[in-house]
């Protein structure tokens, strides 16, 4: 794959908030250009340096977004993205650099049930990869989770097991 075949960051993220179609939005991020697409669709944005628990919304949010590149601190980047997934976010994508040796790797997201959603290109033509945690596609249901295989209550009274 060839890097004009990827798309832009910045396009992306105006496409991923777009969708969302929803004020309930907080980016986490340094950079203006991410940070004024969010606040033009309404969101909220916070600064990688202000991005500690407490200044977290207290109203659940429907897509928060966490730029990989953003001054977060390295001991509790993890802790903050798994803090929006498990209490403040339905949806949390990250969107990390391209090298493995950054704080959100792409090890430490599978690790912590995020799945790859893409790739996009910043200005200088270096590739960002997008990870999304989404609760209601977290987990399929497995086949054996069903009626079929279990105890019917409706049978209780008809059969002796």
């Amino acid at each position: 794959m060839t890097t004009d075949a990827l798309v832009d960051t910045s396009a992306m993220l105006g496409q991923l908030v777009a969708e969302c179609a929803s004020e309930r939005v907080l980016l986490i991020s340094d950079q203006s250009s991410l940070t004024s697409q969010v606040l033009a669709h309404g969101g909220q944005s916070l600064t990688g340096a202000d991005s500690e628990a407490e200044r977290l919304p207290d109203a659940r949010l429907e897509l928060a977004i966490v730029d990989g590149e953003a001054n977060l601190p390295a001991d509790s980047a993890t802790t903050l993205v798994s803090r929006l997934r498990d209490v403040h976010a339905e949806r949390v994508v990250v969107i990390a650099a391209a090298d493995e040796g950054t704080i959100l790797s792409r090890q430490a997201l599978i690790g912590l049930g995020f799945h790859r959603r893409g790739i996009s290109a910043d200005h200088g033509s270096r590739r960002r990869r997008w990870y999304e945690f989404d609760m209601a596609h977290y987990k399929v249901t497995p086949d054996w989770l069903n009626a079929r295989h279990w105890a019917n209550p409706e049978l209780w009274d008809k059969y002796r097991w």
